[in-house]
């Protein structure tokens, strides 16, 4: 993929990029003669890219400096056609030219965009401001509650009276359909008990449980489709999130990759604002804890604000539940395994999480707690639905 979108970039001339300059700098006088691009480091993602391109753009003398962002996605293997799927590659781009992204709900918004579409071979391109933090280069725990707190309005008021939005395109039953995808790597693990890094990883743990718990994942997935359902973002976490401040002066919360954007259940929207953050190096794994209790609280706090009366035992049974069977089920099984049982692939992954395998085998003990809270949970709200 990096080739033939390398060879597409250099495509790219005068005529393609004035038009998002002019936006970018609110001027129609400005003139595009020399840029620079190069790639942003992101996440593990392999079926897009993004891409920085800057410049000085001249006006009636003055030497303005300008950036761009340059997200491109493809179809891989992974990706899947239908358009509910969760790797649908066409799904940000669909999200911004369908407006639905304008004027979000709480004090949530998406980078400006100044251009969405397809590409000539089959790819998606969108053209969107450069976002940095502005409030916070690195977040207290503190200001990860009023995250929380902002992404409970926008949940909250799709559960209060705001009509679900029924594009075709938007994600559904997003934890069934990952979980699924894991079936082949829960094999492999199964097949693979014996191997030193897997015991690292995994310290104490039998075949057996592991079975047990992938058996459990339909039980676990009936109770939380039945959960209370709202429009979620599903992938908010510190890389995809900035701090800055609104044209009044007020803090604002800029959440880009929007690429997962659809319909779950309440609390699920904040286990990657947790497991996320920490797993990418953002909030130390022996500050997990407290993490959770200032999300959960901030969330709260956020769908309280919305109107949402609800009972807060659903909302921390949709996020315990999704953290575990996410991330330490289809997550760390699904994707990781495979990945530490190829050292071909250790190079590229440690890169973008910003620590080793071995380190992030060895944060899984707060997974354990996870799964104890979700039957404890379960047991208080069985018979609720």
């Amino acid at each position: 993929m990096a080739n033939r979108i390398e060879e597409q970039l250099e495509d790219i001339d005068q005529m393609t990029l004035t038009p998002f300059v002019q936006q970018v700098l609110d001027r129609a006088d400005v003139e595009v003669d020399g840029w620079r691009c190069e790639p942003v480091v992101g996440g593990i993602d392999m079926s897009s890219g993004v891409y920085r391109f800057s410049g000085n753009g001249p006006a009636n003398g003055e030497a303005l400096p300008w950036t761009l962002i340059l997200k491109v996605a493809r179809e891989t293997p992974d990706s899947r056609a239908t358009p509910h799927h969760w790797r649908h590659w066409k799904r940000e781009m669909l999200a911004y030219q369908s407006g639905l992204l304008d004027n979000l709900p709480g004090g949530l918004v998406p980078p400006r965009c100044y251009g969405a579409g397809e590409h000539r071979d089959g790819t998606t391109w969108i053209w969107m401001e450069e976002v940095r933090d502005e409030v916070h280069e690195r977040w207290p725990l503190e200001y990860y509650g009023s995250v929380a707190r902002c992404l409970g309005q926008f949940n909250g008021t799709y559960l209060t009276g705001k009509p679900l939005p029924d594009d075709h395109w938007l994600t559904r039953k997003h934890l069934r359909q990952y979980l699924e995808s894991a079936a082949p790597a829960v094999e492999l693990l199964l097949n693979s008990m014996d191997h030193p890094l897997i015991q690292r990883a995994l310290p104490g743990i039998s075949a057996e449980f592991i079975q047990e718990i992938w058996e459990e994942r339909h039980d676990i997935l009936e109770t939380i489709e039945h959960l209370p359902q709202t429009l979620c973002h599903l992938d908010a976490f510190r890389r995809n999130l900035f701090s800055r401040r609104a044209a009044d002066g007020s803090d604002q919360v800029v959440a880009v990759d929007w690429s997962f954007l659809g319909i779950a259940a309440v609390g699920e929207e904040i286990a990657p604002l947790v497991n996320g953050s920490v797993a990418f190096g953002a909030v130390s794994p022996t500050e997990e804890l407290e993490l959770e209790r200032i999300v959960l609280e901030g969330y709260l706090e956020g769908l309280h604000d919305a109107g949402w009366r609800g009972n807060p035992d659903l909302v921390r049974f949709g996020y315990a539940a999704t953290l575990y069977w996410r991330y330490a089920v289809g997550g760390f099984v699904g994707e990781m395994i495979p990945w530490m049982l190829d050292e071909g692939h250790h190079a590229a992954v440690e890169e973008a999480m910003g620590h080793s395998m071995e380190e992030d085998a060895e944060q899984l003990a707060f997974f354990q707690y996870e799964y104890e809270q979700v039957h404890r949970l379960k047991a208080v709200l069985d018979g609720s639905f």
